[in-house]
């Protein structure tokens, strides 16, 4: 961990805002909302609870429908429980269930988000322990994955291909729970939130009501178990760091005091991936999978992550910038140069770099770098690799058959992941947490949000945050091998915020760890995150 002074001086891309407002779906160098949730903005379910074949769909959640979920005014689950960390016995409450969301004018329920809340025990001051919010993910993922993935007190365990399927869970020894009470908060259309009335459901899917509804969620939740003391966090990843922004913006707007906020991973911004910036902004992400996958030569091979990383920026920044700037402009030695190193660099041939103009797209990197060895890559953590089926020809006898083609990357590693996760998640709520009030289908990664509109400027409300509270704090985990939010357009858009000086040099906190997208699912990046979210959360930090 590092605090942040300033990345990469020789970053010569113009200023670009945050992607605007991070919500509709990943937008992945590779496939559009090419991660979990999978929800495109501007996408439509299937109306009247029917896919396009006139089938029955029994998953997705119809906003045509009419009649509405059946909620009741239940008080949530609450178990008490202990926790070995680092050899201390921590106690703790649990609790899951409903908030409403009641609007301001009737008085009535809009809607009711289901969340966990998890706090110690026996503190009789609440000011003295700091209160964290995750958001999840896109608008479609529940935060069910940083809860039993890697923050909560518990922790799902891994499971190999050999075992039966034992999905359980066990103490987690790198829970934030030290440091923080933790609430997981799910957005409506994730897990099992959802509006009064299935009608009502679009009413909550764009920015502004999602801003909206999470910031009515915590002023009720503070002043319902008496929290208004305590110093607040808002934490989000992948597509929520644009809506954690936007929450942090709208509590201080809203006289809610907040005193940090945790971005997970960030997503691009548009203009880091329009033109030549977007070849610029992932060549270093080309060059740490080539390194990890052992395919440059054997100097390069034996360096450490920080070291390559290192060369994979200098290289991107000063020589790569120069030659895709200069293009045919440059002399035949540049030339001979530009490729000779880009090669090195990558491990590609330099006939395949010319035949690419020296731009490599995220498509053209994941068919040929284990193209001989007929796999590719996982987007949302490059180091995950599978077997990639040759497109079928027409099915048998070339008449069709009744598979469907793929259209677009299989991401192998959130296949392995999700599969288990959400048998494990559920079976954690009603045994650990003894939560029996589940109502319908808890939506994990999509069925729950039939479209979203973003609108807004994500770098424009942390700036405008960071305007209204000078002391406001920020951590940002930047994660080398998550290819749908290269680490280096993360850096860039750092680089570019447009905070004061004061801020840069204080404010800031930047964790550099070796992992894909939610970082904390991984056994070895897990203890970095907890040691430097834990630094960032204590009360003696600036």
């Amino acid at each position: 961990m590092k605090r942040y002074r300033s990345i990469s001086v020789a970053v010569c891309l113009l200023a670009i805002p945050f992607f605007a407002p991070a919500q509709g779906g990943r937008q992945g160098r590779g496939v559009p909302g090419a991660q979990p949730g999978g929800q495109q903005t501007g996408t439509t379910g299937n109306a009247g609870g029917r896919g396009a074949t006139g089938a029955l769909d029994f998953y997705t959640f119809d906003p045509a429908a009419g009649a509405g979920p059946s909620f009741t005014d239940a008080a949530p689950a609450e178990t008490h429980q202990k926790i070995s960390i680092n050899g201390q016995a921590l106690a703790y409450t649990t609790r899951a269930g409903y908030l409403p969301l009641y609007n301001a004018t009737t008085g009535q329920s809009e809607g009711r988000l289901f969340y966990t809340f998890y706090a110690k025990e026996e503190v009789t001051d609440p000011s003295t322990r700091a209160l964290v919010f995750f958001l999840g993910g896109a608008p479609g993922v529940s935060a069910a994955w940083q809860d039993l993935g890697g923050l909560g007190p518990k922790r799902m365990k891994p499971m190999s291909d050999t075992e039966a399927p034992s999905y359980g869970w066990a103490d987690n020894p790198s829970t934030l729970l030290a440091q923080a009470d933790l609430v997981f908060v799910n957005p409506i259309g994730t897990a099992f939130s959802r509006p009064e009335r299935p009608d009502r459901g679009p009413a909550f899917w764009n920015t502004a009501a999602d801003t909206a509804s999470l910031g009515e969620f915590v002023r009720s939740f503070i002043n319902r178990y008496d929290r208004r003391s305590s110093r607040l966090f808002v934490a989000g990843e992948d597509l929520a760091t644009g809506r954690a922004a936007n929450l942090a913006n709208y509590l201080l707007e809203h006289q809610v005091p907040v005193h940090g906020v945790v971005l997970l991973s960030m997503t691009m911004n548009p203009d880091a991936e329009a033109g030549d910036a977007r070849y610029i902004t992932l060549l270093p992400s080309i060059v740490m999978t080539a390194w990890h996958h052992k395919k440059l030569g054997p100097e390069l091979n034996r360096m450490g992550s920080e070291q390559i990383a290192g060369q994979a920026r200098q290289f991107a920044s000063r020589e790569y910038l120069h030659a895709l700037y200069k293009g045919d402009r440059m002399t035949a030695e540049e030339r001979t140069k530009a490729i000779a190193d880009l090669a090195r660099l990558t491990g590609f041939s330099k006939g395949f770099l010319v035949s690419n103009d020296l731009r490599v797209t995220l498509e053209r990197f994941n068919s040929e770098l284990m193209r001989d060895q007929q796999r590719g890559l996982s987007y949302s953590d490059a180091r995950v690799t599978g077997f990639v089926p040759t497109t079928p020809g027409g099915g048998r006898g070339g008449r069709g058959g009744f598979g469907p083609v793929p259209v677009e990357p299989i991401d192998f590693n959130l296949s392995s992941l999700s599969g288990g996760f959400l048998t494990a998640y559920e079976d954690y709520l009603r045994r650990e947490l003894t939560f029996k009030a589940g109502n319908g289908i808890f939506y994990l990664m999509s069925g729950g949000v039939s479209g979203f509109t973003s609108n807004g400027n994500d770098s424009a409300s942390l700036s405008t945050a960071f305007a209204r509270k000078p002391n406001l704090r920020l951590f940002v985990a930047v994660n080398y091998f998550d290819l749908n939010a290269p680490f280096y357009a993360t850096e860039h858009t750092l680089a570019h915020l447009n905070v004061s000086p004061e801020v840069r040099a204080h404010n800031i906190t930047v964790s550099h760890l070796e992992a894909g997208q939610m970082p904390y699912l991984d056994s070895k990046a897990i203890v970095k995150l907890h040691d430097d979210l834990a630094s960032f959360l204590a009360p003696s930090a600036r």
